[in-house]
């Protein structure tokens, strides 16, 4: 092979890399089978060195250099169309990366913890009602709903079900407690557990259950009660709290999968001529006969060169 050669060899080598690069970018059938059927061509002159190259030039000049100029003229506005997409998804990404860097479990540590530091104070108010005392401080337990309600506690809720009844209570400072449930209390020696926590607009709601028991009750914060809940269980929703954070990072994830698959559509969407071209030119590539009239072409029969002066922004 002569110098000559060697060079149209290589210089059709880059060509074939530059159309492959492009068929990865669109994804599009037609250029993927473009793509293989030039490369074909191109491993017939290499396997066979009788071969004249120049009409491999000629073949590239009059073929493939149209339909790089022209995909890459496409490939440029799609990539320009595509960026706001992109920094969108970016943006997701930024935020996912940052909240899963500060993701800590000291909700679910603090929420057993909880369950016990609440049992502790329903036996102490109780202790001071025999007494006719008043000793306690309700921070010991507001704590928890201060830190975590705006985080963690659950937004959507019928708040009709959440609210009180009249029913017969002892009165503690500012608290009231309903009279049957401190009862079903004590008998449980006040181990209580927390199951989950409502906040609809800014009134706050604990739902507790009493141990080993199926009984739950009501710690109205806003209102500064306590009270007993039973068919207005079935209306609730009381699976464990999540964050809102972790809520928004699954949207976040979800709308990244979505956006993911629409670049994915756009790039291998075409205009209607340039898909035209594209098929038209994929056939005269299957038909023809490559070794005696592929390389017979004339200036006038090269469909791609017109069509690198369409509007393709339209």
């Amino acid at each position: 092979m002569n110098e000559e050669a060697v060079s149209i060899m290589s210089q059709s080598k880059r060509r074939l890399t530059k159309l492959k690069l492009l068929s990865n970018f669109f994804e599009n059938v037609d250029i993927i089978s473009i793509y293989i059927k030039t490369d074909i061509i191109h491993k017939l002159f290499e396997e066979n060195k009788t071969l004249d190259y120049n009409k491999l030039e000629l073949f590239h000049l009059q073929y493939t250099d149209s339909l790089i100029e022209l995909l890459n003229k496409i490939k440029k506005k799609k990539e320009t169309d595509l960026l706001a997409v992109i920094n969108e998804i970016n943006v997701n990404n930024q935020y996912i990366s940052a909240f899963e860097e500060k993701k800590v479990d000291s909700f679910e540590i603090d929420r057993k913890m909880y369950s016990g530091t609440f049992s502790q104070h329903l036996k102490a108010l109780y202790k001071d009602l025999t007494e006719d005392k008043f000793t306690l401080n309700w921070n010991d337990v507001l704590y928890f709903q201060k830190k975590y309600a705006a985080e963690f506690y659950r937004t959507e809720a019928d708040e009709t079900k959440l609210k009180s009844h009249p029913v017969p209570s002892y009165q503690y400072q500012d608290y009231s407690i309903e009279r049957k449930l401190l009862g079903k209390l004590n008998i449980q020696n006040f181990k209580v557990r927390f199951v989950c926590g409502f906040r609809i607009d800014r009134n706050e709601y604990e739902l507790f259950r009493i141990f080993q028991s199926d009984e739950h009750f009501i710690f109205n914060v806003e209102e500064k009660k306590l009270y007993l809940i039973d068919d207005e269980l079935s209306y609730l929703n009381t699976s464990e709290n999540e964050s809102n954070q972790i809520s928004i990072i699954n949207q976040l994830k979800r709308k990244n999968e979505e956006l993911e698959e629409t670049i994915h559509e756009r790039k291998r969407t075409l205009p209607d001529k340039v898909d035209s071209v594209l098929k038209d030119y994929l056939r005269n590539l299957e038909n023809i006969d490559i070794m005696n009239q592929i390389f017979d072409v004339n200036e006038e029969t090269n469909i791609l060169r017109a069509m690198l002066n369409l509007n393709i922004n339209n």
